[in-house]
């Protein structure tokens, strides 16, 4: 179109400069040491032209485009948020830029993203994986990188950076049982997600070890486009319901506690409850909520240092499972330990 403005490429910096392309393109990348006032022309031409170097295309042919992928499954949950800026804070200081993805807990969402972000060129993609069963896979014989965070899938032969959901699992249950709650249950999101199944796992096993487990204490939730409120209900308020509710996530929590208080179920003395992350408003609530905290800084950070190493060829052949230490954090939620238990709650928090 007529008077339209072309944008500026290295060959037009490095004309206005008077310097050559391999010169200018030495300051943009920092690959070598410069003159001072060589370097002052240049940056005063990049700054004249509103020069942009073109990162993914140095990245397709290979130079590495300083970028890489990050796909969450749900932005709006406090615990991905937290680990998506402590992933960008990390690459920020290490010169990458992030691109974020969310797949909304979408198989297909997710595959179209790791086509996109190889197809962009890329250096490397941290993810959460959406279904345990389904390792990621990138298409057309491409060869990036990947590092699975908070989450993993069965046989992917990829670094891991999270928690022993298991043992936090587990151990939640027996402080729970210490108090003198006998039907302790779990409610997450579908085990098709690993994290669920984990923690799932975790608190069937503790309870099978006391004799204390029923199947119906268990409850999926769909993790996408549902109101969860009625089949808690129904739940909470069955003849064999639960009397203690560990949930997968802050979010199932929050859906836990709208339904209790829809029935009249006083909190903790008809349900006693312990989330999975810790947002800031749990110990500002009426009742402040018992919660195992992931480090989620310390995750994030881990997570971008375990790509980094891929991408500069300095991890070993092998993948790398890197479980960080969650903490309990019991507060009033939990209820105190009820007549004539006389077990020791503090043995039954696991604390590393």
């Amino acid at each position: 179109m007529k008077g339209s403005r072309k944008d500026a490429t290295i060959r037009d910096v490095a004309e206005r400069a008077g310097v050559s392309i391999s010169t200018v393109s030495h300051v943009v990348n920092k690959t070598r040491r410069v003159e001072d006032s060589t370097r002052a022309r240049i940056v005063a031409s990049i700054a004249e032209l509103d020069y942009r170097p073109n990162l993914f295309a140095r990245g397709l042919r290979g130079g590495g485009s300083k970028t890489i992928g990050l796909i969450i499954s749900d932005i709006r949950e406090d615990f991905f948020s937290q680990v998506t800026k402590a992933i960008e804070s990390a690459a920020n200081e290490k010169g990458f830029t992030v691109f974020l993805c969310d797949s909304e807990e979408d198989p297909e969402r997710e595959r179209l993203y790791l086509d996109m972000l190889s197809d962009k060129g890329v250096d490397g993609i941290v993810m959460a994986p959406v279904d345990v069963a389904c390792p990621p896979r990138l298409g057309r014989g491409r060869r990036l990188p990947l590092v699975q965070v908070d989450r993993r899938c069965d046989g992917a032969g990829l670094d891991f950076v999270g928690i022993d959901n298991a043992r936090h699992g587990a151990a939640a249950l027996r402080h729970l049982a210490a108090l003198g709650r006998s039907r302790v249950g779990f409610a997450g999101h579908e085990s098709s997600i690993s994290t669920m199944r984990d923690r799932a796992r975790g608190v069937r096993g503790a309870a099978e070890a006391l004799g204390a487990w029923d199947e119906k204490l268990l409850l999926w939730l769909p993790s996408r486009g549902s109101d969860h409120r009625a089949r808690l209900r129904r739940w909470l308020s069955s003849a064999r319901r639960p009397d203690a509710v560990i949930c997968g996530n802050s979010n199932i929590c929050f859906s836990v506690m709208g339904a209790l208080d829809e029935l009249g179920l006083a909190l903790p003395g008809d349900v006693a409850l312990v989330s999975f992350d810790d947002p800031a408003c749990f110990p500002l609530m009426r009742c402040p909520v018992s919660a195992i905290r992931q480090p989620t800084d310390r995750i994030g950070r881990a997570a971008f240092a375990a790509i980094l190493a891929r991408i500069e060829g300095r991890a070993g052949p092998e993948p790398v499972d890197l479980l960080l230490p969650a903490r309990f954090v019991p507060r009033e939620s939990c209820g105190a330990a009820r007549a004539g238990n006389r077990r020791k709650t503090a043995t039954a928090v696991e604390r590393r």
